[in-house]
């Protein structure tokens, strides 16, 4: 079993990436799922999957996915760069899917590099 961390799971690489784990389960669990802005889908994905962090941008979005979860949940959530690179160089954390677009993923992606994880590099056409 394989502990995966997914930069950008709010979008369309990181929904395709949980159809994998979705496929395969006894080979992955998700660590921590990274997002944006998109609170109301994070929600859903901490409530499908339960992984032990999600972080997005904001404190405000944060703070907003902290209100809507419900009670069930035990998904810590956190914001910022600081925490997209704590979730992607943990110790816990296996593989990195990396499919923030931009300069916005390039911390958290170095960071899971320099710790050693194989990070899995996504991109889209334009």
């Amino acid at each position: 079993m394989q502990n995966l961390t997914i930069l950008g799971a709010t979008g369309s690489i990181g929904a395709s990436t949980l159809k994998v784990v979705a496929e395969n389960p006894s080979s992955f669990a998700i660590f921590a799922l990274v997002g944006g802005k998109n609170v109301t889908k994070m929600a859903e994905l901490c409530s499908i999957w339960q992984p032990k962090y999600a972080v997005l941008n904001e404190e405000v979005d944060a703070l907003e996915l902290k209100r809507i979860l419900p009670s069930h949940v035990t998904t810590d959530v956190l914001f910022g760069q600081e925490a997209m690179c704590m979730v992607s160089e943990s110790s816990e954390v296996d593989v990195v899917m990396a499919a923030i677009v931009g300069a916005a993923g390039l911390l958290p992606t170095l960071a899971a590099v320099k710790a050693g994880k194989r990070v899995l590099l996504a991109t889209k056409k334009p």
